[in-house]
């Protein structure tokens, strides 16, 4: 009977690492099976720029970037880009501050979102070329807007020296009336 269970025992241990084995592979982010052109299509925004700055932020990565070229989308100077922090959730957690690259983006509820199925890569020569081939050349990121100062005009002349004295000489008045108000009442009363 010892036998038996060992037998038992073993087979149940191949059975339970082979489940585990295979299970593994299933939790992973699926490979693409999108062509160039069609993550081409399906990004909102495509755009070369330079990795600035990157935060770890609840369970993904914010990547600041440096755009240097927009291909598709609306696309400022600079753009934020979340991606999930886990390669497993199909993130880019690894992209290098200082390092180009030619970003596939998707608008996530006003967000930026790229992920590794979306075509995001490295901004070689090759692949920017690619891109050029489908989108054309690109345009300069767009200038953020800038708040242009209005002047309101005050008066058309400056004010005379009486109307600038006025208020000054009517404090001095009040102060004058309260002072012979208070010297007068103390006379009144007279020494205790």
């Amino acid at each position: 009977m010892s036998g038996l269970i060992r037998r038992l025992l073993a087979v149940l241990l191949l059975v339970g690492g082979a489940v585990v084995l295979v299970a593994a592979p299933a939790s992973a982010c699926p490979a693409s099976n999108a062509s160039w052109s069609q993550q081409v299509r399906e990004a909102d925004a495509v755009f070369t720029g330079t990795v600035s700055d990157r935060v770890r932020q609840g369970p993904g990565i914010h990547y600041t970037v440096q755009v240097d070229r927009s291909y598709k989308g609306d696309v400022g100077e600079e753009a934020m880009v979340m991606t999930p922090r886990s390669t497993r959730a199909c993130g880019l957690p690894d992209l290098a501050e200082g390092s180009a690259y030619l970003f596939f983006a998707t608008d996530n509820g006003g967000d930026l979102a790229i992920s590794s199925q979306g075509g995001t890569t490295g901004a070689t020569d090759a692949h920017v070329a690619r891109v050029e081939r489908l989108l054309g050349a690109g345009t300069s990121p767009i200038p953020p807007e800038t708040e242009h100062a209005t002047f309101t005009l005050v008066a058309d002349e400056p004010m005379s020296r009486s109307r600038l004295a006025a208020p000054g000489v009517a404090l001095v008045l009040v102060g004058l009336l309260g002072l012979v108000l208070v010297l007068s009442l103390g006379r009144r009363r007279g020494p205790g």
